[in-house]
């Protein structure tokens, strides 16, 4: 275990014992943590002069006459636009029952103070709603440091709560300052505990609830809907740490090994903090929404030496996606797993941009009527990779026309694999099926081959050549001759194209007779099929 990793893990145990004692140091305004390049409550409050900016809270409470587990996300952006200041996004769910409502209304904001958090906002195309996010006053109207009062409502219920907050600010980055993706920044920090406490109305239930939120605040030129795609996680365990966690996409969906596209920040107590872009993210699981047009990862693997960490992040439910003003996935999930060895458990949010696709393969040996297994590997492409969705393969064949098909190779990483035709039928024509799929299975594809293929053993002929097959004369012109050497027994045969199209069949005893005058010259493929056998030989047609 490295220095690092070693001094937080020794630390954690320290933050309890600790408790309010030395914690309540930040609770005071003004607030400035050394390094950082923020400042409260100023940089609660708005920026004007940034291209885009909001204020985002999500929260998991509980009902205290019902019992009920309640979740809601709650975001108010500034982003002028068709004669609006923004747009309000208002998510409830039903943590029990996963009954999810989204509604996301245009926003204007009476006040926007600039000097500390306070937002008066009037949400709908007539400005009809009034909803506020402020920070708390004393008697003798003095702000009160990190403590706030929410209260906003629309069709499917509202929220009337008080904020208190139990942590100091986290500066993302390390210092609230970052470069995020291709090219933008944004200053970024989040409040991640804060005590809830208050009413909450669901599909007409209201009741006073309590639970545990988080904040984040962010202004500068990131924009969600214009930029790269991203997934972001909000992460609240048991022994104490909180993550915040960026994994961005390029347009191209790579994840670039570099901090503006892959970055942690942890709150570890109230004066250590841990930054880091030395982790992994396997993605496990995936599901598509309701209507099958857009697929989110739902389940993850989250580990990192640094922290000494390992998680698993599981969404509880799989289909709360926001439909506006763009497609998204906004939804809590669970987290098991240890910190230094030591079991841990919490919860937190995702946030998903990224969409997934079903792999997309393309065959590119065999090809060609010389393809041999001796000489060439079966290879395919992936036309659509995606770093969060790594694909595993199979191969199978058939030799019966597609009736039925045999598995080759399963389970393989690679986009190759070479094919030992020992104790398959050489007489035979073989089409070929790559199959690749996620880890789960949710997202698959396959791709076959255009054309069935013989057995070729290092010449230009391929063994059936040498069955006693009867085809004559060939090349041909005008009319060719099918029969087995000797037989009378009675047989089929089938005439193909080299894309595998069925040209001409028939069947019979002795001789059969087709006339391919009609035909372009080039190369075709002659089945004859004798009771379950079947041989196939290459038959040319010149003009």
């Amino acid at each position: 275990m490295n220095h690092l990793s070693y001094s937080i893990l020794f630390l954690l145990p320290l933050h309890f014992l600790a408790g309010s004692l030395a914690a309540q140091s930040w609770k005071t305004y003004p607030y400035h943590e050394a390094g950082s390049v923020l400042n409260f409550p100023e940089d609660e409050g708005a920026h004007p002069d940034e291209p885009i900016e909001w204020w985002y809270t999500n929260a998991r409470v509980t009902g205290l006459e019902t019992g009920t587990e309640y979740s809601f996300m709650l975001t108010y952006f500034h982003y002028p636009v068709l004669g609006f200041d923004g747009f309000r996004i208002l998510n409830l769910a039903n943590e029990d029952t996963g009954e999810f409502y989204d509604e996301t209304q245009p926003a204007t904001y009476p006040t926007l103070a600039e000097s500390h958090l306070e937002i008066q906002a009037r949400v709908g195309l007539l400005g009809l709603g009034s909803e506020s996010w402020v920070t708390k006053e004393g008697a003798e109207g003095q702000l009160i440091p990190f403590e706030y009062h929410i209260s906003a409502s629309g069709v499917h219920g509202a929220v009337e709560l008080d904020y208190r907050a139990l942590k100091p600010p986290l500066m993302v980055g390390g210092t609230g300052f970052l470069y995020q993706g291709l090219n933008n920044y944004t200053y970024y920090y989040s409040q991640t505990a804060v005590e809830v406490s208050g009413m909450l109305t669901f599909q007409g239930l209201t009741e006073p609830v309590s639970g545990i939120a988080w904040i984040d605040r962010q202004y500068g030129d990131f924009n969600p809907n214009t930029g790269e795609p991203y997934e972001w996680f909000s992460l609240q365990l048991d022994n104490g740490m909180d993550i915040n966690l960026w994994n961005i996409f390029t347009f191209d969906d790579q994840i670039p090994d570099t901090p503006t596209y892959r970055i942690f920040t942890a709150y570890i107590n109230d004066s250590t903090s841990v930054t880091s872009s030395d982790f992994e993210l396997e993605r496990l699981a995936y599901a598509w929404m309701p209507d099958d047009e857009v697929c989110y990862a739902q389940q993850w693997g989250f580990t990192s030496t640094v922290l000494d960490i390992s998680l698993l992040m599981t969404t509880l439910h799989s289909d709360q996606e926001v439909t506006l003003p763009f497609r998204f996935y906004e939804g809590t999930t669970m987290i098991e797993g240890t910190v230094g060895g030591q079991p841990v458990s919490g919860r937190g949010f995702a946030e998903l941009l990224h969409q997934y696709e079903h792999p997309q393969l393309d065959i590119l040996t065999p090809t060609g009527m010389d393809w041999g297994p001796t000489t060439q590997p079966i290879s395919w492409q992936l036309l659509n990779p995606d770093d969060g969705r790594p694909v595993t393969y199979d191969i199978a064949l058939s030799f019966d026309d597609k009736a039925s098909w045999a598995t080759l190779a399963e389970g393989l990483g690679s986009t190759e694999y070479f094919w030992d035709p020992t104790g398959w039928p050489a007489d035979s024509l073989y089409w070929f099926r790559i199959s690749g799929y996620s880890t789960d299975g949710t997202l698959m594809g396959s791709v076959e081959t255009d054309m069935p293929y013989a057995i070729i053993t290092g010449t230009d002929s391929p063994r059936a050549e040498t069955s006693p097959i009867r085809i004559f004369p060939n090349p041909a012109s005008q009319k060719v001759f099918i029969g087995l050497e000797g037989g009378t027994e009675p047989i089929e045969a089938r005439l193909r194209a080299t894309s595998g199209q069925i040209l001409m069949q028939g069947s019979g005893r002795g001789l059969l007779e087709w006339n391919v005058s009609g035909l372009p010259a080039g190369f075709y493929w002659v089945e004859v099929r004798k009771a379950e056998v079947v041989k196939a030989v290459k038959l040319a047609i010149r003009k």
